[in-house]
Parts: structure tokens; C-alpha cells; sequence
């Protein structure tokens, strides 16, 4: 899903064409926008879907993608109606055509991006919208010799004659200076994040800029605002399943204080002292007064502490408890239901018998057992039992059949010199097996 997410941003970003200053007005939000502030102006779990519209493969407060059927251009325009009655009102530069269509609406300084494609598949359009935050990327301070390059509603970029690792480090340290904090890093991104914010910023060389060093800026809104600390490594978030996962020096115990100190000043509190041990892990949960879950998973690895901050919120807490209490009814109702039996007259002739509860083994004199089966089968037939697979040679054989929930498998070897073996079994219910008077 994240590279679903980065290639709508990228096909955004190539579809807008304006340079220059700054995209909003200078009375652009201040700080990065919390969760609170940003569902207030959008909740993409409660988007309106085109109606036909298939299970969204992710709907979360910052992205929903799904398909449904219809043309691009009137997939984008249901899109583009749905955002104009919630007052989002479209930039400059969207591009729409027979085969994709992408643009970018802003409110009060937030941008949500939209994107539609054909699926492949016959008359469907997969749709995905992304919000960005509310940050003027090209406001981010960058250090002064950094001219800038391109303004977008997805991007900024900015060149210099800087040496790429003198700009990266002058780029993290001004981020730092503004409040950003480091969110982990992928080859020549740093991330950092500010309440529900996240940017990453890339230096790079661009040769077709005479090999300047270019700082690109993108942002993305997050659904969860997960903290982590400063001195990670390997961190990485996804907010397609709204986890951090990161490796610490910290130890546990320093980790769970961390996390105990910084979610208690946004109202989330511990639900019990100490972590709990399940399995290799050790877990610690947190709600707020809104109900929803984290839970921080930790473990020692290889001399740190490798950790994982999950986010849940209310609803989908109360789905999973909901789906677990119906998952314990449906055994209970297994259990308490009556085992089905099947009624199995072996033949006076069988020696040997050996019974279970779900199968019977015998043996029957050679030659016998083709003969025995035939019958079976006629029998099976008229009591309603559906053959499924059946193979009825004199030397070897094998029949299955079914009926409801029931399957019964007969099975023989008859070598000709040795008495017959056979076996009966059922699965879905009991085998009760009774020899015939001789």
C-alpha cells in the first residue's frame, strides 16, 4: 500500500505545473495539524464511495483507495462533487483524461490529493485519495544558499551548490530547530514528524541540473500520531496498518517509562502497571478517553530493544471484540450441538474389526470386498449420500462421498493372496459401525 500511496503522489506531482512561491496565503495554519484538527476538515473513513463502490482496500482517516465501476472522468468527478460539499475547493494543475485523472484540493491550508486509474479488469477505475497535512512545503527552512526550484501541492524543491551530505545535515538541523522530530530514514530521505504530520526530506544530486544538490520536500497527513523516540533505527511507519516499528538502545523498562510519560500528555494512560509477557514479547496497552487502543509490543534484540507501537481505534477495537465473542458463541454451539452419526452395517463376514470414533479398519476374505463396496455404494445412494470420487478395481479401491456436513472416505486393498483390508472413515461427524449377524 505504501508504494500504491508514494506512486499517486508521484502522478500528482507530475501533473501540476506551476513554480515559484509559496502555494497558500500567508495565513496558512502555523503548526502542523493534530488528528482532531484534521478530521474536523476530513475523515476519509467517512468519504462517500461511489455507489456499486467494492470493499475499500484501505479506508483510514488519511487514505482510502477502492474500485468500483465507471469511467475515469466520472469516477474523478464524483470525487471532485463529494470534496465541494465539504468546502474543498481544487488547485491549479489537475490533469484528466480517458486513462488517469489526478488533482489536488485544498481547505484552511490542507491538501488532499485524489487519484483515479483503470483496473484492467472490465469497466472498473480504482480510486485513491490521499491527504497531505497542512504544511506549505515551501516554507520548510532550507539552508540559505538553497534557491528555490518548483512549488507543488505534493512537493518542493529547492537547489544549491552544497556538497549533498553538508545540505542533508543543515536540512535536519533547521527541521529540528522548528519542532520536526526525526522519523526514521530510506536511502536518501530523512523523515521527521510533527503531530499527525509527517516529511521527508531527500538531497540528492541532479544531473540534469548541472549535477546541483537538490532538497526535495513531500508530506503526508498520518492516521495515527504515533511517537517514537529520537535515536531510532530501522523506524518505519505504516499507515496502512497505522504501526511504528523501531529499534532502540533503550532498555524496556526505559522504553515503557518513555512511552508512559509522552502518551500521558495527549490523555492516554496504561491499563496496567507493567508490561505483560505473551510469548518472546512484552506488551503494554493504552486507551484514551475516546476508547481507542495502542498497544506497544517489545523485545530484546541483538543488544536493543526492538519495538512496535500499534493504533486501534474504538471501532475497530470494538469489531475485533465483537468478531472474538462471536467466534466463542459458534464454538459453544459445536460443542453443545449433537454429533451427527452414520450408520455403517459391516458385512457377517468381516474379521478383524477394529473401531474408533470417527473410523473402522476389518479385513474380508479375498475376492470379496469389489462386491462389498458395490453394494455400499447402492445403498449410500439411496440414502441420500452424494459421491464425490470413486475408483472400484478388484485389487484396490477408493470411494468418497457426502452429505451435508458429513464426508465419508472408503478405502481397500484386496492383493488376491492375504485377506482384504479396509478402511472406513468420517469426518464431520461419527462412525457407528455394526457387524451384521451371521
Amino acid at each position: 500500500m505504501a508504494a500504491v500511496r508514494m506512486w499517486g503522489l508521484a502522478l500528482v506531482m507530475s501533473s501540476v505545473g506551476w513554480q515559484g512561491g509559496p502555494l497558500f496565503a500567508a495565513d496558512a495554519p502555523a503548526k502542523p495539524a493534530t488528528i482532531a484538527e484534521a478530521a474536523k476538515l476530513l475523515d476519509l473513513t467517512k468519504f462517500p464511495r461511489m455507489p456499486g463502490a467494492e470493499a475499500p482496500r484501505q479506508a483510514r482517516l488519511a487514505e482510502l483507495s477502492y474500485e468500483a465501476k465507471g469511467d475515469v472522468k466520472a469516477a474523478y468527478n464524483f470525487q471532485k462533487q463529494a470534496l465541494a460539499k465539504l468546502k474543498w475547493q481544487e488547485l491549479p494543475g489537475g490533469y484528466i483524461s480517458d486513462q488517469t485523472a489526478s488533482g489536488t484540493f485544498t481547505r484552511d491550508g490542507s491538501r488532499v490529493s485524489v487519484t483515479v486509474f483503470p483496473t484492467g479488469a472490465d469497466g472498473k477505475v480504482s480510486v485513491m485519495l490521499n491527504q497531505h497535512g497542512n504544511v506549505d512545503l515551501a516554507r520548510l527552512p532550507v539552508p540559505p544558499a538553497a534557491k528555490p526550484f518548483y512549488s507543488g501541492p505534493a512537493s518542493a524543491m529547492f537547489l544549491t551548490d552544497a556538497a549533498p551530505n553538508q545540505t542533508a545535515a543543515a536540512v535536519r538541523k533547521l527541521l529540528l530547530e522548528k519542532g520536526w522530530k526525526p522519523y526514521g530514514t530510506a536511502g536518501d530521505t530523512q523523515f521527521f514528524k510533527q503531530n499527525a504530520v509527517q516529511i521527508g526530506a531527500t538531497v540528492s544530486t541532479a544531473p540534469a541540473q548541472m549535477n546541483k544538490t537538490m532538497i526535495s520536500f513531500q508530506s503526508s497527513l498520518m492516521s495515527a500520531d504515533l511517537p517514537a523516540p529520537e535515536e531510532t533505527e530501522r523506524l518505519q511507519y505504516a499507515d496502512s496498518t497505522t504501526t511504528v516499528s523501531f529499534d532502540v538502545k533503550l532498555s524496556q523498562e526505559d522504553l515503557a517509562a518513555f512511552y508512559r510519560k509522552t502518551l500521558s500528555a495527549a490523555g492516554w494512560q496504561a491499563t496496567t502497571d507493567n508490561p505483560i509477557k505473551i510469548d518472546f514479547r512484552h506488551v503494554l496497552i493504552f486507551r484514551n478517553p475516546a476508547k481507542d487502543l495502542l498497544e506497544l509490543q517489545m523485545h530484546d534484540f541483538e543488544g536493543n530493544t526492538r519495538a512496535l507501537l500499534k493504533h486501534q481505534t474504538a471501532a475497530e477495537v470494538e469489531e475485533v471484540e465483537r468478531l472474538a465473542k462471536a467466534k466463542i458463541e459458534e464454538q459453544k454451539k459445536a460443542k453443545s450441538a449433537p454429533t451427527d452419526k452414520v450408520q455403517l452395517a459391516l458385512p457377517a463376514i468381516a474379521t478383524g474389526v477394529e473401531k474408533k470414533k470417527n473410523s473402522v479398519e476389518f479385513k474380508l476374505p479375498n475376492g470379496k470386498v469389489k462386491g462389498v463396496v458395490e453394494d455400499w455404494r447402492k445403498q449410500f445412494a439411496k440414502d441420500g449420500w452424494k459421491e464425490e470420487t470413486a475408483v472400484v478395481d478388484p485389487m484396490a479401491g477408493s470411494v468418497s462421498l457426502t452429505k451435508g456436513n458429513l464426508t465419508l472416505t472408503v478405502v481397500y486393498v484386496d492383493t488376491g493372496f492375504l485377506p482384504a483390508e479396509v478402511t472406513m472413515s468420517v469426518i464431520g461427524g461419527e462412525l457407528d459401525a455394526v457387524a451384521e449377524k451371521k
